[in-house]
C-alpha cells in the first residue's frame, strides 16, 4: 500500500484530494465534501485509512468497544493491515490510492506499527509546527498552550474513544524525524509551504514519487486547480466536509502559511521553537 502520514494538520487531506482530483478528472469540489457517501464516486477510492475500525473489527473475536486499548490495536495491526490492503486494493484507480495515517513510525509495548510487508510508500508531508499548533488547537477544541504541550509530550496520542482508533504521534519533532529517518521503505517528504507557494511542481514530485500513471505538468495542474484552498472553503459553506469536528466551524480553516505570527501568543511561539528547534532548523523553519 501507498500511504499518506504525516503530523496531523500537515497536509495531509490536502494531498489525499489533490491526488483524487488527479486520479479522476469529472470530480468537483463539491464531490469532495462527503467523499464517504456511500453512493459518491469518491466513497471507494478516498477514505482509506490506518484508522478505520473495519479492518481491525474483521480480525478480533471480540467487540473493539470491549478490547480497544492501544495495546490490543497494536497486536491486531498487522492482520487489520492486510485486510486493508486487500479492500483497498478493489478500489478504482487501485494504483493511484493513498492510504491515511498519522501514527509516528514507532512501537507500542515492542510491536512496531509499520512493517514493509504492507508499506510500498510513504508520502510525508510536514508543515511548520506553529502554524500546526493553530490549526490542531481550532481541530481539537483546545487552546494554544494546551495542543503545544500536546505537540511535545513523548507519549502523545490522540482518539481512542468508542468510535476512533488511537493515533501514536508522539511529539512533533519525534513524528517529523522517525519517517525523514526511515530508510526500509521509500519516504517522499515535502514541505506543506512548497505545496502552498508552488502546488504543480510540489504534486508533480508526489506523482513522480507515487509512480502515477500518464504524468504531466498540465494533469497535475488541472487536479491542483480543483483543491484550490479557496474552492475548498467555498465547496464547504454548502455541505459541511465529513472530516470536521464538533470543535470546529471550518475544516478548512485558513490555509496560511505565516497566519501563526497573528494568533500566537509570543511566548508560546518561543516555546514551540526551543521543544522542536533543531528540527525546525532542519527543515528551514528557522
Amino acid at each position: 500500500m501507498n500511504f499518506v502520514v504525516s503530523y496531523p494538520k500537515s497536509g495531509n487531506t490536502w494531498t489525499r484530494l489533490t491526488n483524487a482530483a488527479y486520479a479522476f478528472d469529472d470530480v468537483e469540489p463539491e464531490d469532495f465534501m462527503q467523499f464517504d457517501d456511500e453512493d459518491g464516486k469518491l466513497s471507494r477510492f478516498i477514505g482509506w485509512g490506518d484508522l478505520t475500525l473495519y479492518p481491525y473489527q474483521s480480525v478480533s473475536p471480540f467487540p473493539l468497544s470491549e478490547i480497544g486499548t492501544l495495546s490490543t490495536e497494536a497486536r491486531l495491526r498487522p492482520a487489520a493491515m492486510l485486510v486493508l490492503s486487500r479492500e483497498a486494493g478493489q478500489s478504482p484507480s487501485d494504483d493511484l490510492v493513498l492510504v491515511k495515517s498519522h501514527h509516528s513510525r514507532c512501537a507500542v509495548n515492542g510491536i512496531s506499527l509499520w512493517n514493509p510487508a504492507w508499506v510500498d510508500r510513504v508520502v510525508n508531508p510536514v508543515r511548520d509546527p506553529r502554524e500546526v499548533c493553530c490549526s490542531f488547537a481550532d481541530h481539537l477544541g483546545k487552546s494554544y498552550e494546551e495542543t503545544a504541550e500536546l505537540m511535545n509530550d513523548p507519549s502523545g496520542q490522540i482518539g481512542g474513544d468508542e468510535d476512533t482508533l488511537h493515533h501514536v504521534l508522539t511529539t512533533w519533532s519525534g513524528h517529523v524525524r522517525s519517517w525523514i529517518e526511515y530508510e526500509e521503505v521509500p519516504v517522499h517528504t515535502v514541505r506543506y509551504e512548497y505545496m502552498k507557494t508552488d502546488p504543480v511542481e510540489a504534486f508533480y514530485g508526489i506523482f513522480e514519487f507515487l509512480d502515477a500513471p500518464d504524468l504531466s505538468k498540465e494533469r497535475v495542474r488541472q487536479a491542483v486547480e480543483k483543491t484550490q484552498f479557496e474552492k475548498l472553503k467555498e465547496a464547504e459553506e454548502k455541505r459541511e466536509f465529513t472530516e470536521s469536528t464538533d470543535h470546529q466551524d471550518n475544516f478548512f480553516r485558513s490555509g496560511e502559511l505565516d497566519g501563526w505570527k497573528d494568533e500566537l501568543p509570543f511566548d508560546l511561539a518561543r516555546k514551540i521553537e526551543e521543544d522542536h528547534g533543531e528540527v525546525m532548523e532542519a527543515l528551514g523553519y528557522l
